[in-house]
């Protein structure tokens, strides 16, 4: 498959996925999905529908919210085109749509797409005919460029650096689970410092992956440490710098924050823990994975930090989980941000989420003065779709005294511990300036004793009587809708045919050598802008055109998803 492609044309953004198709949700997979299904026998209707933790068929909308803009239908001896063009608000206020939310940041998650078709006559199971991408809608991109590539131009543009840290032929072992520590000092790195210098600073991170061997490449954490001999006083003065799991393409930090490399003694090597899931037990992959960070020479004014809360050391180490739906409940008292966090608060920039397979939902939330004020959801977690759940949000203040309370939702979960069949409950937040006490980070997990710090973590573990009791939005209805109740209905289609050519809107790569079955999806924002055509209001439109090129006869149904 040729990678994926995003250019601009007028408003719209067009995601080109070679001789694949796709359009991407929260997560970039089915479960959890907002759906509009098109089907050529009846090319006047777009259907409203939404998929949550099955693999299964669509569940049609109490409230009907996507709009069919147009439909072409072109086909030239057998082979042709089909167009479709659906719209819709940015938040219809229906939760069995996901809002579309503004993702310029680079450190923010991107919208995700995802689209599949076939040629029944009514919905079925996709097989390949599948295919994903994720997008920024509300980026100023020109140009063909992917989103792995529009974050390497924004890093690439920004550094004065890079340096990797990567495996050198690494054979995995035939073990189920390993985890590697790969060390590397600031010497044996080859960097250099100019006259007056003493640090570095990380503007942001892209994981090196060997296609070979990333099916058994579960995730990386990444730390600054003292010295790569791990020992207890590492393990308390370690600086998480990046966690990455599976569909994470690597970050940006904005321009005023970076993280400092090498500048205090406890941070004078960098740190990459590699786990390895190998369930069939293959022997003989060699692995060179590994991390490429980005630095400029000079101090930002900023400093990046990432707060692990939940239980982060896995301090629930071989504990069982009942079967059926359970909870647990991390919360991380006031008194810990009362020690750690100063009088103007720090900025949260992102929040991701990890449970393993049994994961079925998690929560962050802050609370201050006894209210929730802020929520990270993953109303549907799938860990298959993305190992580390980067929630859709904007940044947000956390003030002395606000606490946290991670909670984790799990379907006949084994026990906790950390192999890939076992289970963890952790939030990773980045956020700046960073916080530190006595040189030791700011971090809340579960299962220490107080260190004086008051980060003291209370437990709480509840049996759920059934599958309402999650708690979730998404996919719930009150048939309260804003918009037309009924499918909607658009002009009549257009049946274009000919012998030579394919006619095609001019937003379709109708050229004679596209190949066979590609496609692309355009994204277009409608609606009141801001000054640099970023469209922002809940209430704006948002449109997705639908191109596909077949080969043997027009596909009769398409489906078109945002995934969580």
């Amino acid at each position: 498959m040729n990678p994926p492609s995003i250019h601009r044309t007028g408003t719209g953004l067009s995601l080109g996925l070679g001789v694949l198709i796709y359009l991407s949700s929260l997560a970039g997979g089915m479960i959890g999905s907002d759906v509009a299904l098109f089907a050529a026998s009846d090319p006047s209707v777009v259907v409203d529908a939404h998929v949550v933790d099955s693999l299964s068929m669509p569940m049609t909308d109490g409230c009907q919210n996507w709009k069919l803009e147009s439909s072409t239908l072109a086909t030239m001896g057998g082979n042709g085109w089909m167009i479709v063009e659906v719209s819709r608000p940015l938040d219809t206020g229906d939760a069995q749509d996901r809002p579309i939310v503004y993702d310029v940041d680079p450190w923010t998650a991107p919208t995700r797409i995802i689209a599949a078709w076939g040629d029944d006559d009514a919905v079925s199971y996709h097989g390949d005919k599948k295919a994903r991408g994720s997008i920024r809608i509300f980026a100023n991109y020109t140009g063909e460029v992917t989103e792995e590539r529009a974050l390497l131009d924004t890093l690439e543009s920004g550094m004065d650096g890079y340096f990797d840290v990567v495996q050198v032929d690494y054979e995995i072992p035939s073990n189920e689970t390993t985890y590697f520590a790969l060390c590397r000092t600031f010497d044996e790195l080859n960097l250099t410092f100019t006259e007056g210098q003493s640090s570095l600073t990380m503007i942001g991170a892209v994981p090196i992956l060997d296609e070979d061997t990333l099916k058994f490449v579960h995730h990386f954490t990444v730390y600054l440490v003292k010295e790569c001999e791990f020992t207890l006083e590492t393990a308390f003065y370690r600086s998480m710098i990046y966690a990455w799991a599976p569909g994470d393409a690597g970050t940006a930090l904005p321009n005023d924050v970076g993280f400092p490399l090498f500048d205090t003694e406890n941070k004078q090597a960098l740190f990459i823990e590699i786990h390895y899931h190998n369930p069939s037990l293959v022997s003989g992959m060699i692995d060179s994975s590994g991390m490429r960070f980005y630095y400029v020479n000079e101090e930002r004014t900023h400093k990046a930090g990432i707060l692990e809360i939940g239980d982060p050391w896995v301090m629930l180490y071989d504990t069982d989980i009942s079967d059926g739906l359970t909870q647990y409940s991390f919360t991380c008292p006031g008194d810990c941000s009362n020690s750690f966090v100063a009088e103007e608060g720090v900025t949260i920039l992102s929040e991701a989420l990890h449970m393993h397979k049994t994961g079925v939902r998690m929560t962050n939330e802050v609370i201050r003065n006894g209210e929730v004020f802020h929520k990270a959801v993953a109303d549907v977690y799938d860990f298959d779709q993305q190992g580390a759940f980067l929630t859709p949000q904007e940044s947000y203040q956390v003030l002395p005294g606000d606490s946290f309370r991670t909670t984790c939702y799990y379907k006949d979960g084994s026990k906790f511990g950390i192999g890939s069949s076992d289970e963890m409950c952790i939030a990773f937040i980045m956020y700046y300036p960073a916080r530190d006490l006595l040189g030791m980070p700011w971090i809340c997990p579960h299962g220490i004793p107080d260190n004086g710090s008051g980060c003291v973590t209370e437990l709480e573990q509840e049996d759920l009587d059934s599958i309402d009791d999650l708690g979730r939005s998404f996919g719930t209805s009150t048939n309260e809708c804003t918009a037309s109740s009924t499918v909607t209905a658009a002009p009549p289609v257009s049946i274009e045919s000919s012998e030579e050519t394919i006619s095609a809107p001019s937003r379709a790569p109708a050229t004679a050598d596209t190949p066979a079955g590609s496609g692309s999806v355009t994204a277009a924002p409608f609606g009141p802008t801001t000054p640099d055509n970023t469209t922002l209001s809940d209430a704006a439109e948002f449109g997705v055109s639908f191109v596909l090129q077949v080969v043997t006869s027009i596909f009769v149904v398409a489906t078109v998803m945002l995934s969580p």
